[in-house]
């Protein structure tokens, strides 16, 4: 079966039951809760480590990398994998840092 022929199925063999707004009184009254734990220890996780990264590391060699990966692209050469890694995983922290912020918000 695949999913038009299921969907059919289910459209053809459909069944409504009034329940006057039962199901959203029911819903308005659950309590709201609000968890923001997930996103600060993402949030502080990745920060400790980016933190760690760069007082052992320091900043220098992502920098370069990055440098390289410009430069690569605007004399049209194709770009050391390293120089792809570092970029890709500089815009990965960021996004995911990101994605963690907006989201606490959004609780």
């Amino acid at each position: 079966m695949n999913k038009e022929s299921i969907k059919k199925i289910f459209e053809t063999n459909r069944v409504d039951f009034p329940d006057d707004g039962f199901s959203d009184r029911v819903i308005r009254q659950l309590p709201y809760r609000k968890n923001m734990l997930p996103q600060i220890v993402m949030v502080v996780f990745t920060m400790t480590g980016l933190v760690l990264t760069f007082a052992i590391q320091g900043v220098t060699p992502l920098l370069e990398q990055i440098n390289s990966l410009i430069i690569s692209i605007s004399n049209l050469q194709a770009p050391s994998p390293g120089s792809v890694i570092a970029y890709i995983g500089a815009l990965g922290v960021v996004g995911f840092i990101g994605f963690a912020v907006a989201h606490a918000d959004a609780g």
